[in-house]
């Protein structure tokens, strides 16, 4: 992984206006920035919009990055942002219309692993709607420190949280998650 004064040169080379920077910032980022935005999202195609979305506005906004904060941290506040900002303005729109459910994939081999990856696709859904069911900023802690394997040090400054405050915050949500799985187990 590139590191964080890697990426501020590039944020500073994008205040100056080239393009090349922000290609590189993009293909450092892009994944990263998808997969926060799906999770948070919860449907790929948003994700896709909210990820060229953030690219748009770091761009746009890097001359507004001062060089203060870690580089890495000010990209995702944008990403953060950006799907806030798109989850509001589609809250009209999905009380209106029913969203499509996603097309499962049928699983085809023998009857055992066929058992197999259908209990495990359960859990799977059960944790996906255990996630779902926390707070916004809970999920977003949840997404940094498991699916994006960042340390609490690299997700306050995202969060603008103390490390303190996201170690009790993280200790609720493994509890809450915990106890949720544990009732779907009784079902």
């Amino acid at each position: 992984m590139d590191s964080p004064e890697d990426n501020a040169e590039l944020l500073r080379r994008c205040q100056r206006g080239d393009e090349d920077a922000l290609t590189e910032l993009v293909d450092r980022f892009e994944d990263r920035v998808y997969r926060l935005a799906l999770r948070m999202a919860g449907d790929p195609a948003l994700a896709q919009e909210v990820t060229a979305d953030s690219f748009y506005k770091i761009w746009r906004n890097s001359s507004q990055w001062r060089g203060e904060s870690n580089a890495d941290a000010w990209i995702f506040r944008i990403a953060v942002r950006a799907v806030l900002d798109l989850q509001r303005s589609r809250r009209r729109w999905r009380r209106r219309a029913q969203l499509a459910e996603p097309i499962e994939n049928e699983v085809l081999g023998p009857h055992d692993l066929a058992v197999a990856r259908e209990q495990q696709q359960r859990v799977s859904d059960a944790l996906q709607r255990a996630i779902g069911m926390l707070k916004e900023e809970d999920r977003l802690l949840v997404h940094f420190y498991y699916f994006e394997e960042q340390g609490l040090r690299e997700i306050a400054p995202i969060l603008d949280v103390s490390r303190d405050a996201l170690k009790m915050r993280l200790a609720r949500i493994r509890s809450k998650l915990k106890q949720s799985l544990e009732n779907f187990d009784e079902q």
